[in-house]
């Protein structure tokens, strides 16, 4: 079962990637288009990609992208944390029974699923109760739990959230996740820009309409990056619950973590409180929204519980 869901995501993962590449190459010659203003929008795609007019901007858009990209998988963990204290849990250099109930916890996790990794463990400060995982792969993977909710989880529920997290790891949905995270915004970044870069009314029709098309996309890549999350984020909370049901060999203990959370969620909204972005499509639970990146709490349950 895994196997397969391993290879999904892997397939996932690839797929986005080559779509997210695709359209930043479309964004940068569209920029080139009007740069070089172009008599035609086909003729300047032409002239561009034959190398007859070298795409200025097309390669230093991929170059940026890699690099950023490159950045965010070295220093996901400086990113991800950033904005509130946290610590590190290591096995052996616990300094508080709480800390080393929660390294027993996670102990007992990897040995009941026979893993040959341990991600590493974190306590964030935070107000509300919330965890994530992130990584590129499972051997440089962590898992973090807010102080919050580990104070007001039971240990059943704590080990529940921690199963959920590391179902997100042996999934590999994790890797997934932070590509679209950095390329979605990178790519909302480049065609707001993109708009504004070599302004002023160009007489050729070609360089226009790549204009034009450039202010389309103000508009629609948000929302077609929404539809992106939402799609793969909702997909995988659905098997981080299955995988932390099956590791834990019965569905409740997940059930009421996700309980708790979400009510705890009803009675303030910490949105603002929470200053890092870049992880809240990574929680086990999202912050109230319209367009959330999760499935609703009672959708989650109900699939736990087999309906």
């Amino acid at each position: 079962m895994f196997d397969k869901i391993i290879q999904e995501n892997r397939f996932k993962t690839q797929c986005v990637i080559i779509l997210y590449v695709a359209i930043f190459i479309v964004i940068g010659l569209l920029v080139d288009i009007v740069r070089i203003n172009a008599s035609s929008l086909l003729g300047g795609f032409y002239a561009l990609l034959t190398f007859q007019q070298l795409p200025i901007v097309t390669l230093c858009l991929l170059l940026v992208a890699c690099g950023i990209v490159y950045y965010a998988i070295s220093h996901f963990k400086g990113i991800l944390l950033n904005g509130n204290e946290y610590k590190e849990i290591v096995k052996g250099f616990e300094e508080t029974s709480q800390e080393r109930e929660l390294s027993r916890i996670l102990e007992e996790l990897v040995r009941e699923a026979c893993l040959d990794f341990r991600p590493k463990l974190y306590l964030m400060e935070a107000p509300f109760m919330n965890a994530f995982a992130s990584g590129w792969s499972a051997h440089n993977s962590l898992i973090a739990l807010t102080t919050t909710l580990v104070r007001n989880l039971k240990r059943d529920e704590i080990k529940a959230v921690m199963a959920h997290e590391l179902s997100h790891i042996r999934h590999e949905d994790i890797r997934l996740t932070l590509v679209v995270g950095v390329l979605s915004n990178i790519m909302l970044l480049v065609v707001n820009y993109g708009v504004y870069m070599f302004l002023g009314n160009s007489r050729e029709r070609g360089a226009n309409t790549a204009r034009n098309i450039l202010m389309i996309l103000q508009f629609v890549l948000p929302l077609l990056t929404l539809v992106l999350q939402m799609f793969l984020s909702r997909s995988r909370e659905y098997m981080a619950d299955s995988g932390a049901a099956y590791l834990m060999g019965d569905s409740m203990p997940m059930i009421r973590a996700l309980q708790k959370i979400s009510g705890s969620y009803a009675q303030s909204d910490f949105s603002e409180v929470d200053t890092n972005p870049t992880r809240s499509a990574l929680y086990i639970v999202g912050f109230k929204e319209i367009f959330s990146t999760h499935p609703s709490i009672e959708n989650r349950i109900k699939a736990l519980l087999g309906k």
